[in-house]
C-alpha cells in the first residue's frame, strides 16, 4: 500500500524538522578501483556524516549524494553501517560505502550532499552542503588514476576557552601529494561561510588551531575543504585521447571535512593529564602508518588519563566494522578486519579520549592514524611504525695482519614519541692481533618525549697483544606520565669499561703502558664532574679487583672535552 500524497507530504515536512539542528558534519574520500570487464570504471566512494541523535531523529543518519556535474556513472551498490556513537552526548556517525561505475574517464564529475539544519552553533551556519570533486584522469607521473587524500574526524571536539588547541586533522596522500585544506566557498563548497572567531586559525597543512579566549565559548561548525596538488608538474590523460596539464598549484580533487567544535568554560588548568586527558603508551603516534591483511584482525591499544577527571569514554571514527572494547580503566583495544575487497586501500583511524568530572566533559587532542591494507600480516600495534631512528656510527681504523669482528647486540624498546639515540664511536688500533670488540647496548625509554642523548667514546691503543674490550651501556629514562610540574629528565648511565694492556705474562714489574681514554659526553641535562668521575672509577676499580692491582689512575678534567682521564700502571 502506497502513502498519499498528503501523507507523503507530512512524512517530508516530520523528516525536515527532525533535521533542524541536528547535523554535524561529514568527510568523503575515494579510492578509484580500475576498470570493469564492460569497460567501465570502478570507483569505491566512502563517506561519513553525523547527526545528534533527539527524540524527533532516533536514527543514524545516511543521506543522498546527487551528481551535480560530469558523469557521475551508476551507482551499483551502497552498504551504510554505524562507526561510533558517543553516549554522553547522544551523537552517532555512520559511514557509507558507495561502489559506482562511470561510463568513461572523459571528463570529471561532482556529487553533492544537502540538507538543513546545522546543530546550533554560534556563527549562524545553518543549511549544510557538501561538495565532492573527483578527477579519473590517468597521471604521467605514477600511470594511474589519481587517488584522493585519506581522512577523518570526530563529528564534535571540545577545547576549554582558556587552552590553546591544535586540532591536526590527518592528511595522508597514497600518490604523495601535497594536501592542503582551506575553508568551504559558498554557494558550491557550503551554503553559507563558516566566519568562525579570531580565536580560530586554519593552516594550508590542515591543523585548525584555537588559541583560547574565554569570551568565545559556544559550539561552532567548521566547514573546510581538502584538495591534493601535485608535487610537480604533470599531465592527466583521457580515454579520448585528450590531456590536462596541472601544477602544483592545480588541485586534483576536492573533499569535503565538516565537523562541530565545542569551547567550554574554561578550566583550572590547561595541562594534559589532569583535566585533559592525556595519551600515553602504547597508543599510536600522530600519523603512524599502520599496516593489516585482508581477512586478519588488527588491534590498536589506545590509552589515556587524567589525573582530576575520570577517563568514561574513547571516541572513534573510522572504517566500518571497527570495534572497540575497555580492557582497563583509561585502556582501550580497537579492532578491524578488513575484507578482501579492501585490500590495497588505505583507511584512516582517528580517536579522542573523553574525560568527565562531575557535570564537565573534557577531551584530549585529536590522534589519526592511516591503516594500510595489503598483502603484509596483520599486526599488533604497542608503538607505532614512525619511531625515530636508534643510530650508531662506528669508525674504526686498525693496522692489522688479522683483524678480528665488531660484533653490536642492540636490544632497543621505544616509546610512542621518542627523540634519536645517537652513539658515534671512533677507534684506532696497531696491534698485531687485535682481538674482538663487544658492544653491548640496551636502551629501554618510556618517556612522553624524550631528549635526544649524544655519546662519543674514542679509545686509542697500541699494545702488543691486547684482550678483548668490553662496552656495555645501558641508558634508563623515565619521565612521569602525568607531572603535575614542568618535566624533567632522569639521566642514568652505567659504564662498564674493561681494559687489559698486558697479557697473561707480563707482570707488574714488566714494561709500563699508559692507556688514555678521551670520553665525550654530551648531553641536554648537565653532567657534574662527580657524576662521571664516579661511574668510571667505580668500573676501574673493578677492574683493580679482578686482578690488575698495579694500576692507578688520576682524574684530569671533565669540563674540557678534550682533557683525558689517564690511567696507567703504578
Amino acid at each position: 500500500m502506497f502513502p498519499s500524497q498528503s501523507s507523503l507530504l507530512l512524512l517530508l515536512l516530520m523528516v525536515s524538522c527532525s533535521w533542524a539542528s541536528h547535523f554535524l558534519g561529514g568527510t568523503m574520500t575515494f579510492i578509484p578501483r580500475g576498470t570493469n570487464p564492460d569497460g567501465t570504471y570502478r570507483v569505491d566512494l566512502r563517506y561519513k556524516t553525523a547527526i545528534h541523535l533527539s527524540i524527533n531523529f532516533p536514527g543514524c543518519f545516511s543521506g543522498t549524494w546527487w551528481c551535480v556535474s560530469g558523469d557521475c556513472g551508476n551507482e551499483i551498490s551502497l552498504v551504510v553501517n554505524t562507526v561510533d556513537q558517543e553516549i554522553s552526548e547522544d551523537w552517532c556517525q555512520t559511514e557509507g560505502v558507495m561502489t559506482r561505475h562511470i561510463s568513461s574517464n572523459t571528463q570529471t564529475f561532482d556529487l553533492r550532499l544537502d540538507g538543513g539544519n546545522w546543530i546550533y552553533n554560534d556563527n549562524s551556519v545553518s543549511n549544510w552542503r557538501l561538495l565532492t570533486h573527483v578527477d579519473l584522469g590517468v597521471r604521467s607521473d605514477t600511470g594511474t588514476v589519481n587517488r584522493s587524500p585519506q581522512t577523518t574526524v570526530i563529528p564534535l571536539m571540545r577545547v576549554p576557552a582558556n587552552c590553546q588547541r591544535d586540532f591536526n586533522l590527518l592528511l595522508f596522500d597514497p600518490d604523495g601529494d601535497q594536501v592542503r585544506c582551506r575553508y568551504a566557498v559558498p554557494t558550491d563548497e557550503c551554503y553559507t561561510s563558516s566566519d568562525l572567531p579570531n580565536d580560530f586559525t586554519l593552516r594550508e597543512s590542515c591543523t585548525l588551531s584555537f588559541w583560547g579566549n574565554s569570551n568565545t565559548t559556544g559550539t561552532y561548525a567548521v566547514q573546510m575543504v581538502m584538495e591534493d596538488f601535485p608535487t610537480q608538474s604533470i599531465s592527466l590523460s583521457y580515454t579520448d585521447g585528450s590531456q590536462s596539464n596541472r601544477t602544483s598549484n592545480n588541485t586534483l580533487c576536492k573533499l569535503p571535512v565538516q565537523f562541530a567544535v565545542r569551547v567550554d568554560p574554561p578550566v583550572t588548568s590547561c595541562m594534559e593529564g589532569l583535566y585533559l586527558p592525556m595519551f600515553l603508551s602504547p597508543t599510536p603516534a600522530q600519523g603512524a602508518l599502520l599496516n593489516a591483511s585482508a581477512d586478519q584482525s588488527l588491534e590498536i591499544t589506545v590509552r589515556a588519563q587524567a589525573t582530576n577527571s575520570t577517563v568514561s569514554e574513547l571516541l572513534v571514527s573510522g572504517p566500518s566494522g571497527i570495534t572497540k572494547n575497555t580492557t582497563d580503566p583509561g585502556e582501550y583495544l580497537l579492532r578491524w578486519t578488513p575484507t578482501e575487497d579492501e585490500e590495497g586501500g588505505y583507511y584512516p583511524v582517528c580517536f579522542i579520549a573523553l574525560g568527565v568530572n562531575d557535570s564537565s566533559k573534557y577531551h584530549s587532542e585529536l590522534r589519526c592514524v592511516i591503516v594500510r591494507v595489503g598483502n603484509t600480516s596483520a599486526i599488533i600495534t604497542t608503538e607505532p611504525t614512525t619511531s625515530p631512528p636508534l643510530t650508531i656510527n662506528l669508525t674504526t681504523t686498525e693496522e692489522s695482519t688479522t683483524s678480528p669482528p665488531l660484533t653490536i647486540n642492540l636490544t632497543t624498546t621505544e616509546p610512542t614519541t621518542s627523540p634519536p639515540l645517537t652513539i658515534n664511536l671512533t677507534t684506532t688500533e696497531e696491534p698485531t692481533t687485535s682481538p674482538p670488540q663487544t658492544i653491548n647496548l640496551m636502551t629501554t625509554e618510556e618517556p612522553t618525549t624524550s631528549l635526544p642523548q649524544t655519546i662519543n667514546l674514542t679509545t686509542s691503543e697500541e699494545p702488543t697483544t691486547s684482550p678483548p674490550q668490553t662496552i656495555n651501556l645501558t641508558t634508563s629514562e623515565i619521565v612521569p606520565e602525568l607531572p603535575t610540574t614542568p618535566t624533567t629528565l632522569s639521566t642514568n648511565p652505567t659504564t662498564d669499561l674493561t681494559t687489559h694492556i698486558v697479557d697473561s705474562t707480563t707482570k707488574s714489574s714488566g714494561p709500563r703502558y699508559v692507556v688514555v681514554l678521551r670520553i665525550k659526553v654530551s648531553s641536554l641535562i648537565p653532567l657534574t664532574d662527580d657524576y662521571i668521575r664516579n661511574v668510571v672509577f667505580q668500573q676501574i676499580r673493578l677492574l683493580r679487583s679482578s686482578g690488575c692491582q698495579g694500576w692507578t689512575s688520576h682524574w684530569t678534567s671533565s669540563k674540557d672535552p678534550e682533557s683525558p682521564l689517564t690511567t696507567e700502571p703504578s
